[in-house]
Parts: C-alpha cells; sequence; structure tokens
C-alpha cells in the first residue's frame, strides 16, 4: 500500500503552503490530516499553558457528500480531510471566525497524515459528532433573521447537518520541515495584501446583519478603523507606518492616492517629503478625479509637490515608491512593489510590498526620482483638462536604457530597470531590453515558471504571458502556472467584432473563458462563485470592491525555479508587457539567488493562483453548459487516482521535494 514519501512547507508572512507526494496509492484514503505545530526558538514544540503541546488541526468547510454546512462553520482536516496533495494554510495569521490577524514571527511545521473510513484496526480519527453551537437565525431566503433592535438572532443549532463519518488513520504521520512566518528576509521586508474577496468568509461578513448595502464593503474597507480593512491590508500598513517613524527625510513617486489614512501620513510627514505625484485615468470625460481630493490636500499644506500629469490615454505616471533618506539626505532603503496607495490597492486586490535595505540599491531609484524631477511634463490650465501630447523627454528615456546591478550582502544580485526605456512612444515589435532580460531568465528555467498580473497585454501578447506558453509549448517537463485579473489578458480570449454596422445583431461578441491548459501550462483569470454555481453551502461572492469595477490581482510578480539556487523573482509596479517600457513611468526590480525571497513570492502566487483556479474551473465549466465539482468530499478513493498515476499533481510534486 502507498504511503506519503515526501513533504514540504514554505510560508510568507501571511501564509504557508504544503505539499506532498505519495509513492502510490493508499487504499482506501478519503483524503489527508493536516496539523500545525507550534515552535519554539530551539525547535522544540511549543506547550500551552496546561502543559500539552500546541497542535492546531488546520481548519475546512466542505463536508463529505451527504452532509451539509450551512451556517459555514469550520471543522477540522481530521474530520473534512483534504482531498489534494497540497494545502494552503489560510488561517496561519489570518483568522476565519472573526476579522483578526495572529500575530508574526512565529515557526511552526506540520504533520499531514492520510485518513479512510474506520474499521477494527484502524486508530480512530477524532469524533465527527458535530458540536452544538449559537448561530445565526436565517430567513427561507438565507439571510440573517434580525430583532427589534436589527441584531442578528442567536439560535441554537449543530455546527453541521448529516451523518458523521468516523475516519482512521491509515498510516503515520509525516512531518514537514520547520518554517519562519517573518516579513524580514535579509536585506528585504516582503508583505503582501490579504484583498481576496470572492471568498465565503468575507460574504458572511457582509450578510451579517442581514442586509447587504450598496457600497457597504467599500465602506468597510475606507474606514480607518474598521477591522475588516486591517485583516485585508494586512502588514502593509504598519510597514509603511514604521518606515516613516524613522528618521530622515523621504522622496515619494506615486500613481494613485485616495486612502485617507495614507494621506493623513503624509500630511503628518509633510515637512520631510518630497512628492512625484502622476495623474490618475479618464472618469466621466474628467482626468484625475481619483487624486483630486488628496492632491488638494497636499497643495493646502504646502507639501513639497510636482505634479506629473500625463492626463492621455498613451501614458501614466505608474509608480509606487518611495526612497528613505537618512538625516544627511542619503538614500538608505526603498519602498516598491505592485500596491497603489488607495483604499482599493490596499484591501481590495491582491498585492505586494517590498522594502529593499540596501544604500546603492536606494540610491537607484533616488536617481530614477530625480531624473523625472528634471524631465517636468506640461501642466494642462486645469487639473482634469485632457493633455494629449505629454510624454516623457528623450533624455530620460534614454537614462533608463540600461539597468543599476549591485550584489546585496547575501550574495543575492539585483537589477533595477526603470521605464519608458524604448524610444518611440508607441509600441512596436521591438522586445524592450527590460522584457529582454526577463524572457532571457524565463527562457533559462529548469523546472517552473509562476506568475501573477494584472493587464500584461491583450490576449497574452507581448508580454511575459504569451512568453511563458511558448517556452511552456518548447520544454513540456517545465511547470507554467499563472493568473491573470483582465479577461481580456487570457490567451485564448476572442475579442469581439462588427461584421455589419448596419446590423447590429449581426456583431460576434467577445469570447472570455477563465481557463486556458495546454500540457504543463494552466493559466486562469479572477472568477468568482455565485449563487447557482453549485449545489451545496457555497453562496455568491465579491469579486471587487466597486461591485465588479476595478482589479483584482493587481500583482506583476514572476518567480523562476523557486527551488533552485539559479531562482529569481520580478516584482514592481511593471505591468510586464511592452506598453510599460514603451509608454509609462515604471520600476521593476529583478532578484537572483535569494531562496528564502522566491519562496515567499511563490507563496503568494500559489495562494492567488490555487484560490482563482478553482473558481475559474467552474466559472468555465458553467460558461460551457457543463456540470461542475458537486460541492462535496468524495465518499470513494478513487479521488486520488490521477495522483497515484502521475496524471495530476505535477505542481504539488515539485514543491514537495523541497
Amino acid at each position: 500500500m502507498g504511503k506519503i514519501a515526501s513533504a514540504h512547507a514554505y510560508a510568507n508572512n501571511e501564509v504557508a503552503y504544503l505539499a506532498w507526494d505519495i509513492d502510490g496509492k493508499i487504499e482506501g484514503c478519503l483524503g489527508f490530516e493536516v496539523v500545525r505545530i507550534y515552535l519554539e526558538p530551539d525547535g522544540s514544540v511549543s506547550l500551552r499553558d496546561d502543559g500539552e503541546e500546541d497542535r492546531v488541526p488546520c481548519a475546512a468547510w466542505v463536508g463529505f457528500k451527504g452532509q451539509r454546512n450551512p451556517h459555514w462553520l469550520p471543522q477540522t482536516t481530521s474530520i473534512w480531510p483534504v482531498q489534494k496533495l497540497s494545502w494552503r494554510d489560510l488561517t496561519l495569521r489570518k483568522r476565519r471566525n472573526r476579522a483578526q490577524l495572529r500575530p508574526s514571527e512565529i515557526s511552526v511545521r506540520y504533520e499531514i497524515r492520510p485518513l479512510g473510513d474506520w474499521r477494527p484496526g484502524l486508530e480512530p480519527a477524532p469524533d465527527p459528532v458535530p458540536e452544538t453551537v449559537a448561530v445565526a437565525k436565517r430567513g427561507a431566503d438565507g439571510r440573517p433573521v434580525l430583532d427589534a433592535d436589527d441584531r442578528s438572532v442567536k439560535i441554537e443549532a449543530k455546527a453541521y447537518d448529516g451523518k458523521p463519518r468516523p475516519l482512521g488513520y491509515l498510516g503515520p504521520a509525516v512531518a514537514t520541515n520547520a518554517i519562519r512566518v517573518t516579513r524580514w528576509i535579509g536585506p528585504f521586508q516582503s508583505t503582501f495584501t490579504n484583498g481576496v474577496l470572492a471568498a465565503q468568509w468575507l460574504r458572511n461578513v457582509i450578510w451579517e446583519d442581514g442586509v447587504k448595502r450598496p457600497n457597504e464593503l467599500m465602506g468597510m474597507i475606507s474606514d480607518p478603523k474598521n477591522g475588516i480593512r486591517k485583516y485585508l491590508a494586512g502588514d502593509v500598513l504598519p510597514m509603511l507606518r514604521e518606515l516613516f517613524e524613522q528618521a530622515g527625510s523621504f522622496l515619494l513617486a506615486l500613481y494613485e492616492l485616495d486612502d485617507n489614512e495614507l494621506v493623513d501620513l503624509l500630511l503628518a510627514n509633510k515637512n520631510r517629503i518630497r512628492l512625484i505625484l502622476a495623474n490618475t485615468g479618464l472618469v466621466e470625460g474628467e482626468w484625475d478625479v481619483r487624486n483630486s481630493h488628496a492632491r488638494q490636500a497636499l497643495i493646502d499644506a504646502n507639501v513639497d509637490i510636482q505634479h506629473r500629469m500625463f492626463n492621455n490615454s498613451t501614458h501614466i505616471g505608474h509608480n509606487k515608491f518611495v526612497v528613505h533618506l537618512d538625516d544627511d539626505d542619503a538614500p538608505v532603503a526603498v519602498f516598491t512593489g505592485s500596491t497603489n496607495w488607495t483604499t482599493t490597492g490596499l484591501a481590495g486586490q491582491t498585492n505586494n510590498a517590498i522594502i529593499i535595505e540596501d544604500r546603492n540599491v536606494a540610491k537607484a531609484f533616488a536617481d530614477c526620482w530625480h531624473r523625472m524631477l528634471n524631465d517636468p511634463l506640461d501642466l494642462p490650465t486645469e487639473f482634469d483638462d485632457g493633455m494629449p501630447d505629454n510624454q516623457q523627454g528623450a533624455p530620460f528615456r534614454t537614462s533608463n536604457e540600461t539597468p543599476a546591478r549591485f550584489t546585496l550582502d547575501n550574495g543575492a544580485k539585483l537589477e533595477v530597470w526603470f521605464s519608458p526605456n524604448m524610444p518611440a512612444r508607441r509600441k512596436s515589435s521591438a522586445i524592450p531590453p527590460d522584457l529582454r532580460e526577463i524572457y532571457r531568465l524565463m527562457r533559462k528555467a529548469e523546472q517552473a515558471i509562476l506568475f501573477l498580473a494584472f493587464y500584461p497585454g491583450q490576449s497574452g501578447k507581448d508580454c511575459i504571458v504569451g512568453e511563458a506558453i511558448e517556452i511552456g509549448r518548447t520544454d513540456q517537463r517545465l511547470i507554467v502556472s499563472g493568473a491573470v485579473s483582465s479577461a481580456q489578458a487570457m490567451p485564448n480570449y476572442v475579442p469581439g467584432r462588427k461584421n455589419d454596422r448596419n446590423d447590429p445583431e449581426d456583431d460576434e461578441e467577445a469570447v472570455s473563458p477563465h481557463t486556458f491548459t495546454e500540457a504543463n501550462v494552466s493559466i486562469v483569470r479572477a472568477s468568482r462563485l455565485d449563487d447557482r454555481d453549485l449545489l451545496s453551502d457555497f453562496g455568491g461572492e465579491e469579486l471587487t470592491a466597486k461591485g465588479g469595477i476595478g482589479a483584482i490581482i493587481h500583482d506583476k510578480v514572476v518567480v523562476i525555479d523557486p527551488l533552485s539556487d539559479d531562482c529569481a523573482v520580478i516584482f514592481g509596479s511593471h505591468n510586464l508587457g511592452f506598453k510599460a517600457s514603451y509608454s509609462n513611468d515604471e520600476n521593476l526590480v529583478i532578484v537572483r539567488g535569494d531562496k528564502a525571497l522566491a519562496a515567499a513570492y511563490a507563496v503568494h502566487v500559489l495562494d492567488v493562483y490555487d484560490h482563482y483556479r478553482f473558481r475559474a474551473i467552474e466559472a468555465e465549466l458553467r460558461r460551457q453548459g457543463k456540470k461542475g465539482w458537486s460541492g462535496f468530499l468524495a465518499t470513494e478513493d478513487t479521488w486520488l487516482d490521477p495522483y497515484a498515476d502521475g496524471a495530476k499533481g505535477a505542481l504539488m510534486r515539485y514543491f514537495a521535494r523541497g
């Protein structure tokens, strides 16, 4: 009989990703129990106040066929086991029963153990009989019932419905390596937002009072005191506050700025900042609507600000970086990444943020800031007026044609590119130098290419998506997995066409698949579950905070061979397509040879990819009129067959080897 052959765990400061492999089919296996074990600094198991080891079976929400979870309450993986060979420990820091984050800077390992139906001779798993708990009473429409004071009426109910299924252990537990949950990685502080809104816990939070109000979620995430906002923003806000608590001054280059808490942070440091603020997009015929409030507040406070107003659809000032200068005005660190300084950027999208504590790297960003300062644009008569001819000057473009390269104290190689770095204003077939370097690294990949992107290019052309597919086609041993936000970025997207302007009914609609799968290549786009998707206990989810408007996956990340000494991590503001290099103010950072940083970013990619992969597959099946997943765990061991014969699970097997 088969057994677990290897298991490995990885983490960033938010999430752990576990993967394991089997050496053959485990007969009768109905899934795996996953237990989180807290560790002391010396590696020993932590003890609770009662003297027991601090072991926490991970939470699960999906029951077996014949069971229901109408109140969306967690059981453990000892009762509802994991029916795949990987697991994202989303509750490592993010509680799911209340909007609170557990502390970071902890060490844990995991134990994974196969489960099947209990029979004599097997060690029994924990008792599956559901507890009686207090839950919100719900009406026929599924919404909570409120009392006269608009408070949710509580009733007693079983934690789940249906016949309990006693399970037993089919083999010994296999332990993973120990991992550290931290944002400090050598010269880096890396963190990630929790802004995945297509999630059942968030749906339940919004419906908790029985009413879903217009713009309710935007109201929650706009309030600096709101727990949901803090939960979704994660460590990005604390990291920025800690940065501005440092002595010295700051150079900022920002694209969007509308979050009140961050505006207040800038105003509180108004005598220590110099800001280059670009414009936001067109809204009902006017430019810069989103930034207008913050811009005026900064002007009124006499902040040192240069208005970098492109006010056209060809160019944007897309940076989001901060250079920290010491008391002698020498650059010491830089904050960058994909996170816009907006409410949705912080708490309504997936994003990454990083501080690089290296004087040479910080100086490269400071030099770029000064080059922008010395490349002023004509100002519109009114800030909301269009400026169709505004673009970067030729000297600024030329100055960005070569990167800055450094060796960090930990031995990793770091390369910084700035944009635009092509002489032409509009893109052509010529590959920009920064993307040429990314493509070169991607072509050297030996095991895996992972990525997250917002909208690098239509139909995956002239960007990293199309390149990744071509590389995957050439080497089908390579794992290529990624997720995008925009439907138009999918490689199998087909734009709509106008056949006859005089006959609107003859128009062809765009074809917008949710998935792209070809041999070893798997790309998905951000999708959600709707009420009609599954017949079990899932309900309709949010996808964006603005009712369908805006980015969902806003990261711009590529991770290459994360388990290799030759790994590479690519991040920044750059959208990873030709347009960014030709037209926009951008920054792009490439780090090679830092396996810890690669692991942190790989976990983030896997977290987002895995979350949306399930939803995208369900949405694509619905689009094709096919039946999707039942919404329940399988009750026989056949679910394991494709893993045992190798037809499924290549990504998991890669990470399982460590």
